[in-house]
């Protein structure tokens, strides 16, 4: 079970989130570790999934550019 700690600094300061600090029994994963970790995950994919999820992500892409040139221009 990972628990995670407050101390009295952080405790105080209403910039610092206590859930950004990492918690003492937690380890950091490095790059190296996540890419190898992704790349465990996508050999179990089929083609068909691979596609599918390539054009989901296309058009979360294209939602987030629309956002964000809506934003632009209000601003």
């Amino acid at each position: 079970m990972m628990t995670a700690t407050v101390s009295p600094s952080t405790a105080a300061d209403p910039f610092v989130s206590p859930v950004a600090e990492v918690a003492q029994n937690e380890t950091q994963l490095t790059d190296l570790e996540i890419l190898r970790r992704v790349r465990s995950i996508r050999s179990t994919w089929s083609v068909a999934e691979r596609m599918e999820r390539r054009e989901v992500a296309g058009k979360r892409f294209a939602r987030l550019m629309d956002a964000l040139s809506l934003d632009q221009h209000a601003a």
